[in-house]
């Protein structure tokens, strides 16, 4: 039986620990969430209740950006999801299937600068 590629071998790209609070939104709600750790195709973060597998949903993030911030908007798409046993929330992996390529360079700009700290 082969065995397959560790999850690190098959990132599209580098992720980063940070944790900043944001919401998500599908279909007449929103949710509170805070990210775990973000990646240019994607984040992990944990939420108050369980979002379906594969739910669509509207993403906005407030990156920090010295005094300011700035926003970048993505749709994205529920793909790995599980339980955090110490605080009984969600984990919920979140795929950006659509995002601007001005939102996709922001994104970039703030992981690769956090990466120089």
């Amino acid at each position: 039986m082969k065995t397959p590629k560790s999850i690190l071998d098959r990132r599209r790209s580098i992720r980063i620990s940070e944790s900043l609070p944001f919401r998500i939104g599908h279909k007449g709600y929103e949710v509170e969430a805070v990210t775990v750790n973000i990646a240019q195709h994607g984040i992990l973060c944990m939420v108050e209740k369980e979002i379906k597998m594969m739910t669509q949903l509207d993403v906005v993030l407030k990156l920090p950006a010295g005094r300011t911030s700035k926003q970048v908007k993505a749709k994205g798409v529920v793909v790995r999801k599980d339980f955090d046993a110490l605080s009984g929330k969600c984990l919920v992996a979140i795929y950006f299937s659509d995002m601007k390529d001005k939102d996709r360079e922001v994104l970039r700009e703030f992981i690769e600068g956090r990466l120089k700290k």
